[in-house]
C-alpha cells in the first residue's frame, strides 16, 4: 500500500526533488543548507519512506500524479534521464527552480538557467553562462566567458579555463580540465582526469591525458 502523502506542511505550489539516489541527497541538503523548504521527494523505486528526514513517495504515488502545479529540481546524475524527466515534468505544468548552495562563487554576470543545481565549493567566474537543468557539481570551477548548454553535467572537481563551450548534454568527469577556448560537442561523454586540449565533435567519448577520442555514439 502506498504511503499517503502529508499535506498540512505544504504551500500551494510544493517543492518537489525528483530522484532519491545519492545526488538526491546533495540536492536535499544544498536546499537545506541556501533555507529552501523541499515538501516532497519523488522517485521511480523508493527504498524507504524519508530522504534526510523529507517526505519519500514513489512516482506512482496518487498525490504526486494528480499535482497540477509544483516546483522542481531534477536530482539524477545521468544527463538523457535527467533531460527527459525535465521535458516532462514541464509539460505537466510544473516550475523548476535553482538549488544554489550558500558556499559558492557566482561571479555577478553570471547568467544561469532554470533548473540549475549548483553544490558546495562551485566557483562560476565573470560572464560564464550556465544553461537550463545543468548540474555543476561539488567544487567544479567555471572561469570567464564559458558557455554551458542545457542538461550539462559537470562532475566534482571538473575545471574550465576561460571562453570554453560545453555542448548540451555532455558529461564531463570527475577532474577532467577543458583548456582555454577549447569547444566540447553535444552529448559527449569526457573521462574523469582527462584534459581536453583541442576541439571535440558531438557524440563522442574521449579521455586521457592528452584526451584521445576512442569511441564515436551512434545517432
Amino acid at each position: 500500500m502506498e504511503p499517503t502523502v502529508d499535506r498540512s506542511s505544504m504551500n500551494h505550489s510544493p517543492l518537489v526533488v525528483f530522484g532519491a539516489g545519492g545526488h538526491g541527497k546533495v540536492v536535499v541538503d544544498a536546499a537545506r543548507a541556501a533555507g529552501i523548504h523541499i515538501d516532497l521527494v519523488v522517485d521511480d523505486h523508493p527504498a524507504s519512506p524519508q530522504l534526510l528526514g523529507v517526505q519519500l513517495v514513489s512516482s506512482r504515488d496518487p498525490y504526486w500524479l494528480g499535482l497540477k502545479q509544483f516546483r522542481f529540481v531534477v536530482a539524477v546524475g545521468d544527463n538523457p534521464t535527467r533531460a527527459r524527466l525535465f521535458r516532462q515534468l514541464e509539460e505537466r505544468g510544473g516550475s523548476p527552480v535553482n538549488v544554489i548552495h550558500p558556499r559558492t562563487v557566482l561571479a555577478p554576470s553570471v547568467r544561469l538557467g532554470i533548473g540549475v543545481v549548483v553544490c558546495a565549493g562551485v566557483v562560476v567566474n565573470v560572464d560564464a553562462r550556465i544553461g537550463d537543468n545543468c548540474i555543476v557539481n561539488t567544487s567544479a570551477s567555471v572561469d570567464h566567458d564559458c558557455v554551458v548548454e542545457d542538461h550539462v553535467h559537470l562532475c566534482p572537481g571538473a575545471r574550465l579555463a576561460g571562453m570554453v563551450r560545453i555542448g548540451q548534454g555532455s558529461m564531463l568527469g570527475t577532474g577532467a580540465v577543458v583548456l582555454p577556448g577549447v569547444s566540447v560537442g553535444s552529448e559527449c561523454v569526457i573521462g574523469a582526469g582527462a584534459v581536453v586540449n583541442r576541439d571535440l565533435p558531438d557524440r563522442v567519448m574521449a579521455y586521457g591525458v592528452p584526451c584521445r577520442i576512442q569511441k564515436h555514439f551512434q545517432e
